[in-house]
């Protein structure tokens, strides 16, 4: 979204593991964007959906390998080009850009704004409270 967290309130539920397994976060940006970001890890259907709520619309995307965008204008669904090449995993891409094999498909910046939601992801657990990422 190309903007700061403003607040998350979250759910994490790791069923005795070390590892978060399960995970629900609703968090609103600083430009007014709200997103969730769901994690069923121990479900039939595991996987990570990100969803853009905008004022006339939506987006869902594939949070993980990037196979598909599905894009809402109001209630009709927008035609949008099909995602071409091999799926990469974040992993794959992290491991790929730092043997130089590939450009990173993220920034320096939005890696610190990442930073910032997982701390906040965590204080919200922890708390039971909406949480908002320390300012830099």
């Amino acid at each position: 979204m190309e903007s700061d967290i403003a607040e998350v309130f979250t759910f994490l539920d790791n069923h005795g593991s070390a590892v978060v397994i399960n995970s629900s976060v609703n968090m609103r940006f600083a430009n007014g964007v709200m997103a969730s970001v769901v994690v069923g890890g121990n479900c039939a259907s595991a996987g990570v959906d990100l969803h853009f709520m905008l004022e006339q619309g939506r987006i869902d995307i594939d949070g993980w390998e990037g196979k598909w965008v599905n894009v809402w204008r109001g209630d009709e669904q927008v035609k949008y080009p099909v995602i071409e090449g091999a799926p990469q995993t974040p992993n794959d891409n992290f491991i790929d850009a730092t043997l130089g094999r590939a450009e990173p498909r993220t920034s320096i910046k939005n890696g610190i704004v990442q930073s910032e939601l997982m701390d906040a992801i965590y204080k919200s657990a922890r708390t039971g409270l909406p949480a908002k990422p320390v300012s830099r």
